[in-house]
């Protein structure tokens, strides 16, 4: 940790970034390591695209550039595990500090930074105060709302003590419950509508094991949502009983974007990785441009494998 301290020290005239079609955590992480750098007084600038607009409560919403033509020394490049999920801006930066905490991350900074927790709001927690920054209810309430939307509302089977101990620190500072409701208690009548359709086209395979689920770009369209509002039913299919491995696709025109979660039994940061993606060992995902039948039925066979084998070795 003290290297990529000293690296921040040293820094100035910064860009920051997370992965594209950012969640809850990389809007988060980020923007609590812009209140960090702002207490540092560094000059920086706040760039992510296609910012859920449910996170605009969170102070330093209202910073984000969705691009920019500014020449930055250096980007700080937070929850994102490989280059090609980052906006082109990357490509005029000399030097990439990546601070992360995926177990697929490719390392693909100058400086990396890669620690395995539930949350990268978990690390940039970790990070302040091994720095002396006051967490104050900015800081805290951007951690808190990546903190939640990574682990579930801290359901996830890989929340650690340490994380619990994080969100009891920041308890004392912002209101938990209110920050829970706003980015995991609530859905719009849209997504309620999204919802039903995922529920109409749900399948079973494996005995149960397996669901598998899809929404339209069309659907999107029709009922005016965002391409983040489609992130309500990725756990649609985890939460029945008996399932092991839930496979959600959104299809759209230009590519296939698949959210596969798990139980505690399956590995689908595994899965992801056959097609050239990651994530963790309970949620992951992958983007493909292979046409929709030909990638249901490859993501079916992959797994079915896996579930094929945890069968087996648990007999």
């Amino acid at each position: 940790m003290n290297n990529i301290i000293s690296e921040i020290q040293k820094s100035n005239n910064i860009v920051l970034l997370c992965h594209n079609n950012p969640d809850g955590d990389a809007v988060g992480s980020t923007i609590a390591m812009y209140h960090i750098l702002k207490k540092l007084n560094k000059e920086v600038d706040l760039v992510i695209d296609n910012v859920p607009t449910k996170f605009n409560f969170i102070n330093g919403y209202e910073e984000i550039k969705t691009s920019s033509e500014k020449k930055y020394e250096v980007a700080i490049i937070l929850d994102t595990a490989s280059i090609e999920r980052i906006n082109n801006i990357i490509e005029n930066i000399s030097k990439k500090i990546v601070i992360d905490h995926h177990g697929s991350n490719t390392h693909y900074g100058d400086v990396n930074f890669v620690e395995s927790k539930p949350a990268c709001c978990e690390v940039i927690y970790n990070l302040a105060v091994e720095m002396c920054i006051e967490i104050d209810e900015k800081i805290a309430t951007a951690l808190c709302s990546g903190l939640l939307t990574d682990t579930g509302g801290l359901s996830h089977p890989d929340v650690k003590s340490s994380t619990y101990e994080v969100a009891a620190a920041l308890s004392k500072i912002i209101d938990i419950p209110s920050i829970y409701k706003k980015v995991l208690g609530t859905i719009t009548k849209g997504q309620f509508e999204l919802n039903k359709i995922g529920v109409q086209n749900l399948e079973f395979y494996k005995n149960g094991q397996i669901t598998f689920t899809y929404i339209n770009e069309e659907d999107l369209i029709n009922l005016n949502l965002e391409k983040s509002d489609a992130d309500v039913i990725a756990n649609l299919g985890r939460n029945i009983e008996g399932v092991e491995v839930a496979i959600y696709i959104r299809k759209y025109k230009d590519e296939n974007r698949v959210s596969l979660r798990s139980n505690n039994n399956i590995d689908v940061n595994e899965i992801a990785k056959i097609f050239g993606c990651g994530g963790h060992k309970n949620a992951a995902g992958i983007s493909s441009t292979m046409e929709f039948n030909e990638l249901k039925e490859k993501l079916l066979y992959e797994v079915g494998k896996k579930i094929d084998e945890w069968n087996l070795n648990s007999k």
